[in-house]
């Protein structure tokens, strides 16, 4: 329960900062939340990296920055400020605990792909984890990378699937977990992407993993625990709400 609290405070706390700015992906944000706590709160060690693939999701690693103590109130609430360190996708030369500039999609799994080959010929044994969308799949990159992670055999490589279905309505990608497979991966489905303890318990097993790259598939919502973002998920995708909408969907995380 104290975790859901937590989770509850994070969400109010990206609603509030894309309100005063008017700027952000909320459902976005909202789509990944808990995969990026349980992340940092129980499974990072101190020099792993992890990469947000999807970077319009950005709030919510921002918000997991604040909790964790990372960031202050100050550098969380001047979000896209021309001086902030905080911009609308997370920018690698502005915070030492950004591990890459991403949100141009199809861009993180490569990147974190060639982060896992440097740990290999180091020889140490830190994993690389990566967060992507379930629509940013469809781009090439993806699964040039897929093709090289299980040649080369990087068994530390985790990618993590936010499958919020968000590209439903142009060019799906459906059957992740069976496209994953066919490429030489592990993989490991979350049936509810927003239950910490399914996240958790999947991130162990794929850690356990010596053999191959592991995906884990997490089954989302889009706008996950406000009804308007979640039934109206196009509409919503990128904008801040106005002042009765914040109110409301205050009052919404509230009951």
């Amino acid at each position: 329960m104290e975790h859901d609290k937590i989770i509850k405070k994070l969400k109010k706390q990206i609603l509030k900062v894309s309100f005063e700015t008017q700027v952000g992906h909320i459902p976005s944000a909202f789509s990944i939340l808990e995969i990026i706590y349980c992340l940092y709160k129980n499974h990072l060690k101190k020099e792993e990296k992890f990469i947000l693939s999807k970077g319009h999701g950005c709030l919510a690693l921002y918000s997991v920055f604040l909790e964790m103590g990372i960031i202050n109130e100050k550098e969380f609430f001047s979000f896209c400020s021309f001086d902030s360190i905080l911009g609308g996708h997370p920018h690698r030369g502005k915070h030492k605990k950004i591990d890459a500039s991403t949100g141009s999609l199809g861009h993180g799994l490569p990147m974190s792909v060639g982060i896992a080959i440097a740990n290999k010929i180091s020889q140490n044994d830190n994993r690389v984890f990566c967060l992507l969308g379930d629509g940013e799949c469809n781009e090439g990159t993806t699964w040039e990378s897929a093709m090289v992670a299980e040649n080369l055999n990087l068994n530390n490589l985790i990618c993590l699937i936010d499958e919020n279905k968000s590209q439903s309505r142009s060019l799906p990608t459906n059957n992740i977990e069976s496209k994953f497979k066919s490429f030489g991966w592990k993989v490991i489905t979350v049936q509810n992407g927003h239950d910490l303890n399914q996240i958790n318990k999947a991130i162990k097993l794929a850690r356990k993993e010596q053999d191959q790259p592991v995906c884990i598939v997490c089954k989302t919502k889009k706008g996950n625990g406000i009804k308007d973002m979640e039934e109206n998920m196009f509409s919503w995708h990128h904008g801040p709400p106005n002042k009765e909408q914040y109110e409301k969907f205050i009052e919404e995380l509230d009951a």
